[in-house]
């Protein structure tokens, strides 16, 4: 038993030992990987057009505020008060929706992301819309409506996706005058 014990414990420290030799190598590596895909991305976004960067910026910050929370719940317990974040009930929608446009519009398009990404977008501005008309009903159900509050990352998605939206009909159209124009 003690044997299988001090066994252990030497083979234990081998590995610790190999693995401290095999940081600077890692770290090397890593270095090299962060170097090489900064410069590729780089390089990506000057080939972009300008209204394809503020676009690009713009699905970013989609992206972005629909992971923040958007409200806060105020409850007293023992006369202190807490404020807890919510996010609504519909956020995995826009989380996705989000994330895909800005995936699918970021470093690819074709006709039919061009489809994707205004469908994607109306839905989206509907939805918030409507959840803004009725929040109980699309954003929250277990709290009292008055004791909610609304943060202002919600309004930065909702000027985002608006933003988005515009700058999207912009780059959309800067590529066809300049690609499909062009002798």
């Amino acid at each position: 038993m003690i044997s299988k014990f001090i066994s252990l414990v030497t083979a234990l420290i081998l590995f610790l030992k190999e693995t401290i030799k095999l940081f600077p190598e890692l770290i090397k590596v890593w270095w090299f990987l962060g170097k090489k895909i900064s410069l590729s991305l780089y390089n990506y976004w000057k080939t972009k057009l300008f209204y394809d960067k503020i676009f690009f910026i713009f699905l970013f910050l989609q992206l972005l505020f629909s992971v923040l929370p958007w409200f806060r719940y105020e409850i007293t317990f023992f006369e202190s008060k807490e404020f807890i974040s919510l996010s609504p009930k519909l956020n995995s929608i826009f989380i996705l929706i989000s994330l895909l446009n800005f995936f699918f519009l970021g470093f690819w398009k074709s006709t039919w992301t061009r489809i994707w990404f205004f469908a994607t977008e109306m839905v989206s501005l509907i939805i918030v819309l409507w959840g803004y008309l009725e929040p109980k009903r699309t954003y929250y159900d277990f709290v009292n409506a008055n004791e909610v509050y609304t943060q202002i990352p919600f309004y930065l998605f909702l000027a985002s996706l608006s933003f988005a939206f515009i700058f999207g009909y912009l780059s959309f159209k800067k590529e066809d005058e300049v690609y499909l124009h062009s002798p």
